[in-house]
């Protein structure tokens, strides 16, 4: 993070290493300079009438290789600290790869818990295959007429044509098979996505011994955005809290909605085994944790929040846990 504190004047009084490299600057009174020629740019408000909530802008400003975009997250502070500013910048360009490395290992890590489930569907399709391709293959030894064979020809056919839509609908669970790296915004049913999550992740539902219920109505729901990071927002969610309840409990699913809004809320009645932090519905649970549980909801908090949604974490100690996911219809 790029840090700036400056003083009542406006003046630099101190820049981190990542400020300076951010302004090309090589060393603190170089960055006094700098920062009085691109400070003008931000076109901030004056000391008097600057506000009580931190001052949000984006410019672009010069630098050694042509024109940078900048976001400037001003706040001001009080008598005790000299009526001064800190100012945090952000790149965001850098800030646009992070969240693709993000959104990539988030997949990866769907991937490697999928990957059971869908190993264990394609071995019973596939051996149902062959067992048909036998059944076709020696059709013709068996002394029956051929009306009866035709009959079970066609009915073995069919059973194949099962088998392979199977397969496809198993594949199409996984994320990532959606298609282009950015989806187009369409509209879509929330019941048929949260059916294809759950069955994608019936395996370790079975494995961790939950109890799932979904709780969803009998009409269309239709949500606004791209399918597939959304469906990765709700993936990321269940999965972290079907991984709260390794010792098992009931995980119930819900969906509703508003003229405006669809809600979706994932309420288990087990303890978390770690609480974390909750600032503003911003999931911190677990940030700490090794096998990617903190990143991947973060990971479903800005993919909710880029298209107008939330999320929201209520807890009741022993009573569990609930997410409250918020999408615009």
């Amino acid at each position: 993070m790029a840090a700036l504190l400056l003083d009542a004047q406006g003046v630099v009084e101190y820049a981190n290493q990542k400020a300076l490299m951010l302004l090309d600057c090589a060393s603190a009174d170089a960055i006094k300079v700098k920062w009085r020629e691109i400070a003008p740019f931000f076109d901030l408000p004056p000391r008097q009438t600057f506000p009580s909530k931190p001052y949000l802008c984006k410019a672009e400003i010069p630098s050694s290789t042509g024109l940078r975009r900048l976001h400037l997250e001003l706040h001001a502070l009080d008598e005790g600290a000299g009526f001064g500013h800190f100012a945090v910048l952000k790149d965001p360009a850098v800030l646009d790869q992070l969240e693709r490395e993000l959104l990539l290992a988030s997949e990866r890590r769907g991937w490697a818990i999928q990957r059971e489930g869908l190993l264990h569907d394609l071995k019973g399709i596939l051996n149902s295959m062959q067992i048909s391709l036998e059944l076709l293959t020696d059709a013709d030894a068996e002394p029956v007429d051929a009306s009866s064979t035709e009959g079970r020809r066609r009915r073995r056919v069919a059973v194949m044509k099962e088998d392979l839509m199977r397969m496809d609908r198993a594949l199409r669970l996984l994320p990532g098979a959606e298609g282009p790296e950015q989806p187009a915004v369409t509209d879509f049913d929330i019941r048929d996505l949260l059916k294809e999550i759950f069955a994608s992740l019936r395996q370790l539902v079975r494995r961790n011994n939950v109890e799932l219920k979904l709780d969803l109505p009998e009409v269309p729901m239709l949500a606004r955005g791209r399918r597939a990071w959304i469906k990765l927002a709700l993936f990321n969610v269940a999965v972290h809290r079907l991984n709260a309840m390794r010792a098992g409990g009931l995980l119930t699913v819900e969906a509703a909605s508003t003229d405006q809004t669809v809600v979706v809320t994932m309420r288990n009645d087990v303890p978390d085994r770690k609480q974390g932090l909750i600032r503003e519905g911003y999931p911190l649970l677990n940030r700490g944790r090794s096998d990617g549980g903190g990143n991947d909801l973060q990971v479903a908090h800005f993919i909710l929040e880029s298209h107008g949604g939330a999320v929201e974490i209520t807890t009741n100690g022993a009573d569990g846990t609930a997410f409250v996911l918020r999408l615009p219809r």
